[in-house]
């Protein structure tokens, strides 16, 4: 199959971390571990050039595992990933493929990255990243909104 013909009008340009910070005390992970996840992706930014449309989309991971109370351990990451537009897509398009698109692949990218950052810290174990369905985090984002703006009103 020709992948021009399904391709979607974005291209990635690449990613680069931002910032990244550990505190770690564990030495190996143990499967049984706490592990919390938190995720914040940021709102894209976006720019008109001669060739199309470019963006930046920046998200924060936090990563808590906490096998007793004195073995923690956290990092915090932040990915950025810059995209282009291809094939003329019109702006509302391309803002749509890197809110939706765009982050899907930053978030596929920084779980490898920090599946081997972790690998290295850690004497035994890794930490892996479960896969994030944007659509409903966006959803879940506007819902918490929602009721947000309904307990101030009150």
């Amino acid at each position: 199959m020709n992948l021009n013909r399904i391709a979607t009008g974005i291209e990635l340009v690449g990613t680069t971390i931002k910032n990244i910070s550990v505190e770690n005390n564990i030495v190996d992970v143990e499967k049984e571990a706490k592990r919390n996840l938190g995720l914040c992706i940021k709102e894209p930014t976006f720019e008109k050039t001669e060739e199309g449309y470019f963006a930046q989309i920046l998200i924060d991971f936090e990563i808590e595992i906490e096998q007793s109370e004195e073995q923690k351990f956290k990092l915090n990451l932040s990915l950025e990933g810059a995209f282009f537009s291809r094939d003329e897509a019109s702006e509302e398009d391309f803002k749509q493929l890197v809110g939706v698109n765009g982050a899907a692949a930053v978030i596929g990218i920084a779980r490898g990255k920090i599946e081997s950052i972790t690998a290295n810290i850690f004497n035994n174990g890794k930490i892996v990243i479960p896969f994030v369905n944007v659509l409903e985090y966006y959803k879940n984002i506007s819902e918490e909104n929602s009721t947000s703006e309904l307990k101030q009103n009150q």
